[in-house]
């Protein structure tokens, strides 16, 4: 098997230091800002970046790997893991079932939760679980080229899940009155024609990491074979 180490902290080098200039070119167009939401929105790239190395370490593609048969099905990976524990009926097993499950969950929460913070609009809800599914479906695609790694539609089915759950956590927040000021500056406080500038620096994002997959294949091949 072919394998090529990803070099994702130059990635985030580039991610970041192209959010910086991206958020100082948007104050200088329209002339105003809120450091709060500057703050969430911080929290909320950082967050991502913490997901990107929890779900794609350790960053080895394999490059000539063929790709594991997907669970298309919806929970059937679920259900073979739950029969699995009961026919184990151990403490380790209950554990790592456990974890499975309610880590893809627990993961996503941050993600519906500060989107529904950032969006002014009353869609919270639908918005956080279609943003959820859209992150999870992305690192489920990628993975299909790294190392021990499969793509499952059960982790889609329970990573949208917490990120509506952060949603619902939002809303109970959202009735204690100080947190509800709060929220509503943080989304009040949000420019004109944000969605375009979410694609756009989407798009660079995507760039930058086949840029930097396209230099490290490069530099493979030169490799004498």
């Amino acid at each position: 098997m072919i394998f090529l180490t990803y070099d994702i902290h130059l990635l985030l080098l580039a991610t970041g230091f192209a959010w910086i200039i991206a958020r100082l070119i948007r104050f200088a167009i329209h002339k105003r800002g809120s450091l709060l939401r500057e703050l969430t929105l911080a929290v909320l790239f950082l967050f991502l970046w913490f997901l990107i190395q929890r779900t794609l370490e350790p960053f080895v593609l394999v490059l000539d790997r063929t790709p594991e048969p997907p669970n298309l099905v919806p929970l059937r990976g679920l259900v073979l893991m739950l029969q699995r524990a009961i026919d184990v009926d151990h403490r380790v097993t209950w554990f790592i079932v456990a974890i499975n499950i309610l880590g893809n969950v627990l993961i996503f929460i941050p993600i519906g939760f500060l989107v529904s913070v950032l969006t002014p609009n009353r869609h919270k809800g639908w918005l956080a679980f279609a943003i959820g599914l859209a992150i999870s479906l992305i690192i489920e695609l990628v993975q299909l080229s790294f190392i021990i790694r499969v793509f499952d539609v059960d982790d889609l089915i329970l990573n949208s899940s917490g990120a509506w759950l952060g949603f619902v956590i939002y809303l109970i927040l959202n009735q204690i009155t100080p947190l509800k000021e709060l929220f509503g500056q943080i989304a009040s406080a949000q420019r004109p024609r944000a969605w375009l500038f979410v694609l756009l620096y989407g798009a660079f994002a995507v760039a930058a990491a086949a840029a930097i997959y396209w230099r490290d294949y490069t530099a493979y091949l030169q490799i004498p074979q």
